[in-house]
């Protein structure tokens, strides 16, 4: 394979990903809490550099690039639209932070930071990501479970459910690293460094809302649009690359 097809190909896969990776945020436009991943890439060395025969900003011939490879991808963790949903189960932390919960049939904790919860008839508070239900948790890290028949309030000053003379607060946590963050479906994340809880005084939602997808329409688009044309750039290249090198045999055989 001739250098130029290669280097070519290499960055039709490497925008490949990128548009796939931008595809999906577009599908989460309105997913609770979705948080915008990045393709990263990186220029990548040239085969002599990577086998130690020859060195970077040698100058040489063999200092050429060896085109972008993707290196994976980078979840941004800034935070989504506010959204008024009028219900008092919803939930939307002020700042930063995430809400502990708990997937019921592994008994696994992760975070999210999607409000917007459910009560059901049986008192329990819970969210969804896709198909698969998850527990809202206390500050002790067990399930919400409430009386249905009772009134109940969100005490907003430090994300607490009142009911009686009891207030049950919700568990909102702090990652120990955000860069060991796992995404987990569309909006939960498993924190591989741990978490701790938030600080009492920083504990502030707001009732009624939630947060919405951090995903911005129109720039996902205008990114979706230039790299499409650049997988296309990439693509004439190679056709071009192999064109010259039928028209160089084509050359040789006449001459042999």
């Amino acid at each position: 394979m001739s250098y130029g097809l290669y280097i070519s190909a290499e960055g039709a896969h490497a925008q490949n990903y990128r548009l796939e990776t931008i595809a999906n945020n577009i599908a989460n436009v309105d997913t609770p809490g979705f948080k915008r991943e990045l393709a990263m890439q990186q220029a990548r060395y040239s085969k002599e550099t990577e086998l130690g025969i020859d060195q970077e900003g040698s100058g040489t011939m063999n200092d050429l690039s060896g085109g972008v490879i993707t290196i994976g991808t980078l979840t941004e963790y800034r935070q989504g639209k506010s959204i008024a949903s009028g219900n008092k189960e919803d939930m939307e932390i002020v700042g930063e932070g995430f809400f502990l919960v708990q997937q019921m049939q592994t008994g696994e904790y992760f975070l999210t930071r999607s409000g917007q919860f459910d009560m059901l008839n049986d008192g329990r508070l819970v969210t969804y990501s896709g198909p698969t239900e998850y527990a809202v948790c206390d500050e002790n890290q067990n399930p919400i479970t409430i009386n249905p028949n009772e009134r109940w309030d969100v005490r907003d000053g430090d994300a607490a459910i009142v009911q009686g003379g009891d207030a049950i607060r919700v568990g909102i946590v702090i990652p120990n690293d955000y860069y060991q963050m796992v995404k987990q479906g569309q909006n939960m994340f498993k924190s591989e460094a741990g978490y701790e809880p938030k600080e009492n005084t920083a504990r502030l939602v707001k009732s009624g809302h939630y947060e919405g997808s951090a995903v911005d329409p129109a720039a996902e688009m205008v990114e979706l649009i230039a790299t499409s044309r650049i997988i296309e750039t990439n693509v004439k290249m190679m056709q071009h690359q192999d064109e010259m090198t039928q028209s160089l045999i084509s050359q040789v055989l006449r001459i042999s």
